[in-house]
């Protein structure tokens, strides 16, 4: 199943890049991370893992498989949460003057056998794209304040912003 979307986000695409490539702070603007913790030795660059643990106590492993500096991140989704088998998820930045077109494409193998199409393209797709664009909403307040929009919807300021604990 593959799902695409493009969102302009009102910040210089090399601040964007920043926060992207911030391999262990995708916690910070993510709406549904509450950790990201690196795995490994290698923080940055192709080869960099990290785990993002999600506020319905599920997980993904994503690990950086390319990088076009300041433009593109592809990661391999390993490890992930069913009805997910794994992927690939594919961030392209272009920049728009003072804004910064953001197109986020994930391929994504699901679980579900012969129900994976009727599934994918009813349920999954509609609710990955939602989430991309709340996603990239919560990283432009972030970019703009330092807080995080949660998964409710709520505006968290940057003073209460931090990593929940492990468990």
């Amino acid at each position: 199943m593959r799902v695409e979307k493009t969102v302009r986000v009102k910040a210089p695409a090399n601040k964007v890049w920043d926060a992207f490539y911030d391999w262990g702070g995708v916690w910070r603007f993510q709406p549904w991370v509450l950790r990201s913790p690196i795995l490994g030795s290698t923080t940055q660059g192709v080869g960099a893992s990290r785990r993002c643990e999600f506020v319905d106590k599920t997980s993904i492993v994503e690990t950086i498989t390319r990088i076009e500096e300041g433009r593109i991140i592809e990661m391999s989704l390993t490890e992930t949460p069913k009805p997910m088998k794994g992927g690939k998820a594919v961030i392209i930045l272009t920049p728009r003057d003072s804004s910064t077109d953001v197109t986020v494409s994930m391929d994504v193998a699901l679980g579900l056998g012969p129900l994976n199409p009727i599934m994918g393209n009813l349920m999954m797709k509609p609710m990955m794209k939602t989430r991309i664009s709340k996603m990239l909403e919560s990283l432009e307040y972030h970019l703009q304040t330092g807080g995080k929009i949660d998964s409710k919807g709520v505006k968290q300021s940057k003073q209460k912003l931090k990593p929940a604990m492990a468990a």
